[in-house]
């Protein structure tokens, strides 16, 4: 039985005000929501290119005779872009091109410094109290100074410098492919790769870098954005289930067994939310589990969603839908549109990724606010301060602001 201590005031040491998108997705709960307002329509503000991503895995077979089913999604799609994190006037954002950590000035797109790690940098920079915390294919964390990228302290996550050839890159056997996840005064990451290699759950002091803990494991792999309640760390898979952890002691705490894929948010209400456990399915399905690990809804034919107060945003069937899943599934509107590829909210609208363009519904009445043309299909949507940051699978990273 799976239980979660659930406390927000625990659970976000560093809370994310309106203005900041201080880690992926938003915060620890990976919600994707935001308080700011938008107001539309927006123009385009700047472009920055970063070179074309490397991903750590190729998709999967795009069909399965034996279940019958076509264009299957890849569940190990953690970095198909620059994902990016902001706050204090800079935008961050770690590659798989120059394996570096970048911060960009917000206002004009400028590179202000850049980092070089040893290999790739997949998953965006977590910030708290003027660190950038990122790691890197080369199996270390890194702390580094947010206003100039100079190095604060480094730690490696596994006991061995073993590496070997991946994807045009020299990386560690035990590369960090989870982000930094900050919560209760600690810093969390994971440094794992393959289930026939042991991996490791680490925790360590944010400021000094002085270890806390570091669990070893064998049979899995960790990979994907962690997330946290107030007690409980879960880690995504790829393919295989999430699993539980003990937040002070780092101890495995179970899993999520019915689910599967790197997408996973927590609700303000301790729910979770998470891919299928398989692609058999013919649907893609999202499955919504309560503290206990029982189901509470499944969402069919849906890859991407935002749980935020009592209403679903997701987009099943051709149609982007705001659903109030916590009273009979009522439905609020639909609206016809293409499947996005990333999907998030802020006070006043609901915005999709799409293939070269990204779009803004009304959150309200769902009416169609603003759209606008990009390159490459937006896999990565952040808002700062009135503006909003896409992120393409081409490596573009586009402004849009009042």
């Amino acid at each position: 039985m799976l239980r979660f201590a659930f406390t927000i005031f625990l659970l976000f040491p560093v809370t994310a005000f309106a203005g900041e998108w201080p880690t992926y997705r938003h915060d620890n709960r990976r919600s994707g929501v935001s308080e700011e307002n938008l107001n539309f329509p927006l123009k385009p503000l700047w472009t920055h290119q970063g070179g074309t991503p490397r991903q750590a895995w190729s998709g999967p077979a795009k069909w399965d005779a034996f279940s019958g089913n076509a264009g299957l999604q890849s569940m190990r799609n953690f970095d198909p872009c620059y994902y990016v994190t902001i706050d204090e006037g800079q935008v961050y954002y770690g590659s798989s091109h120059d394996n570096a950590v970048h911060a960009l000035d917000a206002k004009s797109g400028s590179e202000r410094w850049v980092f070089f790690t040893e290999a790739p940098v997949r998953l965006p920079p977590t910030l708290f109290d003027g660190a950038v915390y990122a790691g890197s294919d080369d199996g270390h964390l890194y702390a580094l100074n947010s206003k100039n990228g100079k190095l604060i302290w480094k730690d490696h996550g596994a006991p061995s410098e073993r590496r070997i050839p991946s994807n045009a890159s020299l990386i560690s056997l035990w590369p960090v492919r989870t982000s930094a996840l900050i919560a209760n005064d600690s810093l969390y990451y994971a440094a794992s790769l393959t289930p026939w290699e042991s991996s490791w759950l680490v925790s360590v002091d944010p400021k000094s870098g002085q270890r806390k803990f570091a669990e070893e494991m064998s049979g899995v792999t960790l990979q994907g954005a962690l997330l946290a309640t107030a007690e409980t760390l879960i880690a995504p898979q790829g393919r295989s289930s999430p699993l539980l952890f003990d937040a002070k002691t780092g101890k495995a705490a179970g899993a999520l067994s019915l689910a599967g894929g790197v997408f996973c948010l927590v609700t303000e209400d301790e729910q979770i939310l998470a891919g299928p456990i398989s692609q058999k399915a013919k649907d893609s399905q999202l499955l919504l589990t309560n503290p206990e690990g029982k189901k509470v809804a499944t969402f069919n034919d849906t890859t991407r969603a935002v749980l935020s107060m009592g209403t679903a945003y997701l987009h099943t069937r051709g149609k982007l839908k705001a659903i109030r899943y916590a009273e009979n599934s009522a439905e609020l509107w639909s609206v016809i549109t293409p499947i996005p590829s990333e999907l998030i909210v802020c006070e006043n609208a609901v915005l999709i990724g799409l293939g070269n363009s990204l779009s803004a519904y009304s959150r309200e009445s769902g009416e169609l606010l603003w759209t606008a043309e990009v390159d490459g299909r937006v896999h990565g949507l952040a808002i700062t301060n009135g503006t909003l940051v896409a992120s393409t699978s081409l490596g573009a990273i586009h402004a849009f602001g009042p």
